[in-house]
């Protein structure tokens, strides 16, 4: 990001130039190496293609007629000294998105009232902020551009009309606008990323139509910030003038620079593979990236961590926190564990809903992160809530009233003793793995006694119960698996609606499965968590 802020005593134009529609322009197709291209025209539009036009304009010009306040991926907030100058401004880029983009979402608002008193630079952005919006509201959808006439042959990636070919692995495939723009733009949007995030751990630039390298399964990351949007609003209502403009740049910058830093950290600690990782937005407060399987819990949770740790130290950040009173900054997560040929809209699109649902730490304790995941087993797409209506089974008992057979939402930072984020800290869910599959001590509990716990579990708790006692006496520590059961099994949460009930153990199991790997040659390679074998692996998802 770029913030600069104007000089004081001017009549100027507030102009808001943004992306819409980015996650469906990114994930229009399947194709990685294209989501990578897409991603990177979206980070263009609100930086290069705003800093190059604002460049041309104020060019041989004694003072500048068009200042930057803000410039992001996909977003750009612009000072002009007068409403022509912004229109000149906002042609200039949406002609290049045009051309370099076909199919972006691209829009830009000039407010025709001036701003006069710098006490009035808040307002007259939430002004220009309301025109944006009107103004999208009545736009036509980029895709009404090019419509599919019975004489036009379909692209290869995506379903939408064709206009060039291109070859993928010496064969020719019919390419849409939009995609032929994004794929010649996949080496440049891989290179930003890798010098940001590492270039070891990104996937090489000649192996992008292959994807990440894993073991049987990849994970699909989105992570967001918590509240971003309620800071900013803070912001306008706190400052005045160039007081304002100082710091809704700075704050923007900051945020980047923030997610960035947490991001590389928790990629630094994979030290045992390359190619393992691929960034498809890193922008803001917003993460999505498609990584191996079998680091991605720890890399994720690191990452949350981190993120509310490096927020927390950032001076920008912590000065404007501290003005509007704000706790400080968190991320949640989601984490969607899919096969490697799955459709990966449809595997993005669950981890965003399992972001969602780790959102709910909001409500507890916002001064904590969290995340959630999901192995998805089925080949079809489903949505989260219909995924796991198997996966919530009634009490039998007349006892409490459902059990929930999932672990999340993960809670990630420290959060108050004996309450419902403490029942779900990720050190409680990290000690179930340790005891289901750490390498120095033998499990607390066979893989026989766990796939006889999970038919019991989905059979009600009644059933769950019974199952435990029995496999308490199964094991080679009877008390230390009673225990263990005790304390994981089945986790009584208090609820505002009614009482229920959650399980650390099956989601544990999931967790060590897709730590370890299933293909043939990932043996043991899976580091604190993997030692399970392919055989015992399936025995427990059967």
């Amino acid at each position: 990001m770029s913030s600069q802020s104007p000089a004081s005593g001017k009549r100027r134009h507030w102009v808001v130039i943004e992306t819409g529609a980015n996650q469906a322009y990114v994930f229009a197709s399947n194709k990685q190496a294209v989501n990578v291209g897409a991603s990177e025209l979206i980070f263009q539009a609100g930086t290069g293609w705003v800093k190059d036009a604002v460049d041309k304009i104020n060019e041989g010009c004694p003072e500048p007629v068009v200042e930057i306040v803000v410039a992001a991926s996909g977003k750009a907030l612009l000072l002009a000294a007068d409403a022509h100058t912004g229109r000149a401004v906002v042609q200039a880029v949406t002609r290049r998105a045009l051309d370099d983009a076909p199919g972006l979402e691209i829009w830009g608002t000039v407010d025709p009232d001036p701003v006069t008193d710098d006490a009035d630079l808040s307002p007259a952005l939430t002004r220009a902020y309301q025109r944006q919006a009107a103004w999208r509201s009545r736009r036509p959808s980029p895709l009404l551009r090019h419509p599919t006439l019975p004489f036009t042959r379909p692209c290869h990636y995506s379903g939408q009309p064709s206009t060039a070919m291109g070859e993928e692995g010496g064969t020719p495939y019919p390419r849409a606008a939009s995609v032929d723009a994004a794929w010649r733009r996949r080496d440049a949007g891989r290179d930003r990323m890798a010098g940001k995030l590492g270039n070891e751990a990104v996937v090489d630039a000649t192996k992008l139509a292959d994807g990440v390298s894993h073991a049987g399964w990849v994970a699909v990351m989105h992570a967001d910030g918590n509240g971003i949007g309620g800071v900013f609003r803070s912001i306008a209502d706190s400052y005045a003038g160039e007081e304002f403009l100082a710091n809704l740049g700075a704050f923007s910058r900051a945020l980047d620079e923030v997610t960035v830093a947490a991001l590389r950290y928790a990629v630094a600690q994979v030290t045992d593979r390359t190619g393992w990782l691929l960034p498809l937005v890193v922008g803001g407060d917003d993460v999505t990236v498609v990584m191996d399987a079998r680091p991605a819990f720890e890399v994720t949770a690191t990452f949350v961590a981190k993120f509310a740790e490096t927020a927390a130290g950032h001076e920008a950040i912590s000065r404007v926190l501290a003005d509007v009173g704000h706790p400080g900054l968190t991320a949640c997560a989601g984490i969607a564990y899919v096969k490697p040929h799955y459709p990966f809209s449809e595997a993005y699109g669950l981890a965003e809903q399992l972001c969602g649902s780790a959102k709910q730490i909001k409500r507890v304790d916002e001064r904590c992160g969290a995340l959630d995941f999901h192995v998805l087993h089925d080949s079809v797409g489903q949505s989260l809530a219909r995924i796991r209506a198997p996966l919530t089974v009634p009490d039998g008992d007349g006892g409490v009233a459902e059990s929930r057979l999932w672990p999340g939402p993960v809670v990630i930072g420290a959060p108050q003793p004996g309450g419902w984020a403490d029942a779900h800290d990720v050190t409680r869910l990290r000690k179930v793995l340790e005891a289901l599959g750490g390498e120095d001590d033998p499990p607390v509990l066979a893989r026989g006694a766990l796939h006889r716990l999970r038919q019991a579990l989905l059979a009600g708790r009644t059933e769950a119960v019974r199952a435990s006692d029995q496999v308490g006496v199964w094991a080679a520590d009877p008390a230390a698996a009673r225990s263990f059961l005790d304390e994981n099994l089945l986790v009584a949460e208090p609820s505002a609606d009614r009482p229920v009930s959650f399980s650390r153990i099956l989601g544990a199991v999931d967790l060590i499965d897709m730590a370890a790997g299933t293909a043939p040659h990932a043996g043991r390679e899976s580091g604190r968590l993997g030692n399970s074998s392919p055989q015992t692996r399936q025995e427990v998802a059967a």
